[in-house]
């Protein structure tokens, strides 16, 4: 997800200042996702420039709040359309994207059979770690005391994103460990066609 349309969904939802947009997009993407807060005012200035946001004023001088870490900003109406046409649109690329484990999986069939099967071997052994570590960190979140200050609406948002999230993960594991599997079943099979 590209942060400059995260940030326009984060302030579809009212004005925000560039801190609460960085503690917002990050709770949004479940934790996952972090950016810096240098990056969520580099990229508000490039928003503004064109034309998506702009800095609320004050309704008793017309003026915004001065330096960029105080101002609030807000969606206009070209950054409303940009939004939607992005909710919109389908899947950015139909090719798989850049990913390591793909790459070095399929530069490994180069290799000789039994390197090749090592290579499957140890990513899949290294997506098992990270899926037990995914569901341990998974069951502590679950098991933590929800703070009794926060707003129960954003709490509430901030779970389910969170969940949603873990799944996502999940199945992504799930996937590239299918994937191997399937990587591996081709090399037994036909050991000899990875050079043709």
């Amino acid at each position: 997800m590209s942060v400059r349309m995260g940030l326009l969904a984060l302030l579809e939802e009212g004005p925000a200042h560039g801190y609460h947009l960085k503690g917002a997009f990050e709770a949004r993407t479940g934790g996952v996702w972090t950016v810096n807060v240098g990056q969520v005012y580099t990229t508000l200035d490039r928003l503004h420039a064109d034309g998506l946001v702009q800095p609320v004023t004050d309704e008793a001088t017309g003026a915004d709040q001065g330096s960029r870490d105080r101002r609030r900003w807000e969606l206009t109406p070209a950054g409303k359309g940009a939004l939607d046409d992005w909710f919109d649109e389908g899947p950015a690329t139909a090719s798989p994207p850049r990913d390591e484990l793909l790459v070095k999986v399929l530069l490994a069939f180069g290799r000789s059979p039994s390197e090749a099967l090592a290579v499957i071997d140890r990513q899949r052994v290294e997506l098992y770690r990270q899926t037990q570590a995914h569901r341990r960190s998974r069951t502590r979140a679950a098991n933590q005391q929800p703070d009794p200050t926060a707003d129960p609406r954003v709490a509430a948002l901030a779970r389910l994103t969170a969940d949603l999230m873990a799944e996502a993960i999940s199945a992504r594991h799930e996937a590239d460990l299918r994937w191997l599997d399937h990587c591996e079943s081709v090399l037994i099979s036909n050991p000899e066609g990875r050079n043709q």
